[in-house]
């Protein structure tokens, strides 16, 4: 999809000018139909495939409520996590002092020390790479999702309030793709705005937002 401007030379002398939009294929086939747009048609348009996203006022509260809790349990489970495997790890490192000693003390002959000793280094290694997997995930996680929510919910708004430039970044963030025919705009949404067009949660809990 391209624009072009039209100038029109008016019978006094001056000019009319409009902006048509048409498709960005310079080598369409022969049977490929012509197609152009006013500018004030593409903007209706993409105000509305926007406007699509944007979920009804109760049903944004209960997507948000939810995203809300959903990353506040993460966070109380990997806490809980955390502290599991915290004192499992002391219990082990206690665990190999304590066979040490035994060894030193004469207590245990080496062949059994060494096999304590590997049995207790392995899962001692397993407790350490499971603290390290909780550690990955970052509660900004939480706080990216939820601002992304608040700006699909604000496109609309957005794109009225921006120059061109911003309107063309504001259409690469929200699409991949753009396409018009003779009758219709298509936008290929990327995630998660097609998501929230879709609205899968909406038809697998149609109760639970109520």
């Amino acid at each position: 999809m391209t624009g072009e401007l039209i100038r029109r030379k008016l019978n006094d002398g001056g000019h009319n000018k409009h902006v048509y939009y048409r498709c960005g294929n310079n080598h369409p086939t022969d049977g490929h139909p012509k197609i152009r747009w006013r500018e004030s048609e593409i903007e209706a348009a993409i105000v509305k495939e926007l406007d699509a996203v944007r979920l009804p006022e109760r049903h944004a509260r209960w997507f948000r409520n939810a995203l809300e809790a959903s990353f506040s349990d993460i966070g109380t489970v990997q806490a809980e996590q955390r502290r599991v495997m915290a004192k499992r790890r002391t219990e082990l490192v206690n665990m190999q002092d304590r066979l040490l000693n035994a060894y030193l003390a004469g207590s245990i002959d080496e062949q059994t020390f060494q096999i304590k000793s590997h049995d207790l280094k392995t899962q001692l290694e397993e407790v350490e790479r499971q603290l390290d997997e909780v550690d990955k995930f970052d509660p900004a996680c939480g706080e990216a999702a939820l601002a992304t929510f608040e700006f699909s919910q604000n496109l609309v708004e957005l794109w009225r309030g921006s120059n061109s430039t911003g309107k063309r970044e504001l259409l690469d963030v929200v699409s991949l793709n753009r396409k018009v025919s003779d009758v219709s705009l298509v936008l290929t949404k990327r995630k998660p705005f097609d998501f929230l067009v879709e609205r899968p949660f909406l038809k697998k809990s149609r109760g639970d937002w109520i």
